[in-house]
């Protein structure tokens, strides 16, 4: 069996820059680092930084005062952090650049006079921190069907965002039928999704018209895991999530001439040259 691994598989910069971050501010601090939240979408990387001194919270009160506290690579609602500082935790904010000009993109709309439209997932972390830029006045639509919630007059301008890890066609799709409901609404749509999402999905969509299988590697509370295992199911019907190579033993492989294994953008190397060593043994 033929293994190709997807050339823009795993970590995005914006991930591997969060733990350098990470990792050198735990190489400088003797104390327990706090982390809010999952500092990426694996588990995996998240007990390698809890063994390495790294104590997750779910709000920065269960830290001790005065200690480091992460913000993670998907940012956060900048009253969370202002709150943070002024109660006297040094906050490392490790939030992906892309994700923090999609906050900017929407101050200037809202500069502009612009109500807001995340076009994204409602219970994402990364969208939360986007909705916070608004005060929570976004409205998010995160599939078509979702546009029935959506409320705007004939004259309002709106601007639209993106959530960076959301399936590229899809937001296309919900843009077009926003147009189609609301036709004399101004729209002004800055495409904010990451780059290293849309070259793994267009990847993919390349791939999947000569392989026989596809394995996409990564954690399930990955949203641009679980976006690329999707476009892929579409394409291929033997699509297979997985987060470590473990997971493949179950897996019929039989019959199959080529293979083809893309990651997550949280996926490490690791995990991803154990599931390729897998395949090529099967």
């Amino acid at each position: 069996m033929q293994v190709i691994v997807a050339e823009h598989a795993g970590f995005c910069w914006g991930v591997r820059r969060a733990i350098e971050i990470a990792t050198t501010i735990r190489e400088k601090e003797g104390n327990t680092i706090y982390v809010l939240g999952h500092l990426v979408h694996n588990e995996e990387v998240v007990h390698k930084l809890e063994k390495m001194g790294m104590e997750i919270v779910e709000n920065f009160t269960e830290a001790k005062e005065g200690s480091v506290l992460l913000i993670t690579a998907h940012g956060l609602d900048y009253k969370i952090i202002q709150r943070a500082k002024r109660a006297g935790f040094r906050v490392i904010d490790t939030t992906c650049p892309i994700v923090q000009k999609v906050h900017r993109l929407t101050r200037r709309f809202l500069d502009e006079g612009r109500k807001i439209i995340i076009i994204g997932h409602s219970n994402h972390i990364e969208v939360k921190g986007i909705n916070g830029v608004t005060d929570g006045q976004a409205q998010i639509v995160g599939s078509i069907e979702e546009i029935e919630n959506i409320r705007l007059k004939p004259q309002d301008k709106v601007g639209i965002v993106a959530q960076t890890t959301f399936n590229v066609i899809q937001m296309h799709k919900i843009v077009d039928a926003l147009h189609r409901r609301f036709p004399n609404v101004d729209f002004l749509l800055k495409d904010s999704i990451c780059y290293d999402v849309k070259d793994k999905q267009r990847e993919i969509r390349e791939l999947a018209t000569f392989v026989d299988a596809i394995v996409v590697v990564g954690s399930k509370a990955s949203s641009n895991t679980t976006r690329l295992y999707e476009l892929a199911l579409q394409m291929c019907p033997k699509t297979y999530l997985v987060s470590k190579a473990e997971e493949l033993c179950p897996i019929d492989f039989s019959g199959v001439g080529k293979v083809c294994v893309t990651a997550g953008a949280s996926t490490p190397d690791w995990i991803i040259r154990e599931v390729v060593e897998y395949l090529g043994n099967a």
